[in-house]
């Protein structure tokens, strides 16, 4: 069962007019024009630096007021506290030339071989610097030979360590120690629109970077039958041969794994689609992965769909949305619990859920070993149960 001034200078005084007056008897003083022309320079200059301190703040969105009395700094202060909208003013054109090159040094092209002959090529990043480099799951499934390259022109060939298709995760390993491991950022603050950008070797053109923005988060799209929840949604070119390479924020911090694209094109191409595995949801599978070679899953124990509104109101059922349960797997978690084909479950741990998906994301945010707290329809009636999530069986 499948459950990223210059101010204009004041003009010089005009010569003085020529004097119909007759000269004075007496001689004046000879500093005395060069005093009046001082003090008329101060006066100038005294004229410029009240408008310098109540236009600059204008121009530059403030209020004169405001800084005069000290409110500015205030604003200021908390501006700095708020990460989030730093790191979305800083993204301008300069800050995809920054992730670039503070990226690039941690990224690599894997060549993919099957039975001696080469079938592809995909990305990837060093995770940490002994070596472990975390790609997707179809990259490297199935291969033979695994070669990668890295950014200073170096190449070695490279074990799996482990993979999960679950999540479509993997982490290999090559034989090289102090490598330039790739910035982690945290996918949990992520607003849509913000700059994104993803490296990789697109059809085999290794060390491209592409631009976009955050098209949307919480996506739950499928790769054959394979559900990958929860991930982001990102205009920023993808192209086969970007798998496994990472998704960027504007402080090039990697926010997630660059894994599928929708296309309607011929050859698979950018659609203006694409997709990556959120890096705080791969975070656990990848450190899994590294210490015992393989990643576990919680599990509920049973095969069910999406319940729709219009079924709801053919079959007269208490509620529009939520998910069905069409099989309870025999004694799996479900069946001890007391769940039965036909239940109509809409929340798990008080988690409101409305589709077979959102069941299997909720089931994922606990451990294995969790007690969770069913709530279901069994007919007309709402009922309750706890259920211990167990480990998914590595067959289904």
């Amino acid at each position: 069962m499948t459950e990223n001034t210059e101010f204009p200078t004041a003009p010089p005084p005009l010569p003085p007019s020529p004097s119909t007056e007759p000269p004075l008897a007496t001689t004046l003083p000879r500093n005395g024009g060069r005093g009046r022309t001082v003090l008329a320079s101060a006066a100038i200059s005294l004229l410029v630096a009240v408008a310098a301190i109540f236009l600059l703040p204008l121009i530059f969105g403030s209020n004169p007021v405001d800084m005069l009395s000290g409110k500015e700094k205030v604003a200021t202060q908390v501006q700095e506290i708020k990460t989030v909208e730093e790191r979305v003013v800083k993204a301008g054109q300069e800050a995809v030339v920054e992730i670039a090159q503070r990226i690039l040094p941690s990224v690599v092209n894997i060549e993919v071989q099957y039975g001696g002959l080469q079938a592809g090529v995909g990305s990837g990043f060093i995770y940490r610097s002994d070596g472990y480099i975390v790609t997707n799951n179809h990259v490297v499934e199935d291969a033979s030979r695994l070669k990668v390259s890295l950014r200073d022109g170096s190449t070695y060939e490279a074990n799996v360590v482990g993979t999960d298709p679950d999540t479509d995760i993997a982490v290999i390993r090559i034989g090289a120690s102090d490598l330039p491991a790739a910035p982690l950022g945290t996918s949990s603050d992520l607003v849509v629109g913000e700059l994104a950008v993803a490296v990789g070797s697109p059809e085999g053109f290794e060390g491209s970077v592409t631009s976009g923005i955050i098209s949307a988060l919480n996506r739950n799209i499928y790769i054959g039958n394979t559900p990958l929840l929860d991930v982001i949604q990102t205009d920023a070119a993808i192209n086969p041969g970007n798998s496994g390479g990472p998704l960027c924020n504007s402080a090039g911090q990697v926010i997630g794994i660059n894994t599928a694209i929708y296309s309607q094109t011929a050859s698979g191409g950018y659609d203006g689609l694409g997709f990556a595995i959120a890096i705080d949801n791969a975070k656990p599978v990848i450190e899994q992965l590294i210490e015992k070679g393989r990643a576990t899953h919680p599990w509920l124990g049973f095969m069910g769909s999406t319940l729709v509104p219009d079924t709801a109101r053919a079959y007269d059922l208490p509620v529009e949305e939520g998910a069905i349960v069409r099989r309870v797997i025999a004694n799996g978690p479900a069946d001890k619990a007391g769940l039965q084909a036909g239940d109509i479950i809409v929340a798990i741990d008080g988690a409101e859920v409305d589709s077979m998906d959102q069941v299997m994301l909720e089931v994922r945010k606990h451990q294995v070993g969790d007690e969770v707290t069913v709530d279901f329809y069994r007919g007309q009636e709402k009922k309750q149960v706890k259920a211990v999530l167990e480990e998914k069986p590595s067959s289904l």
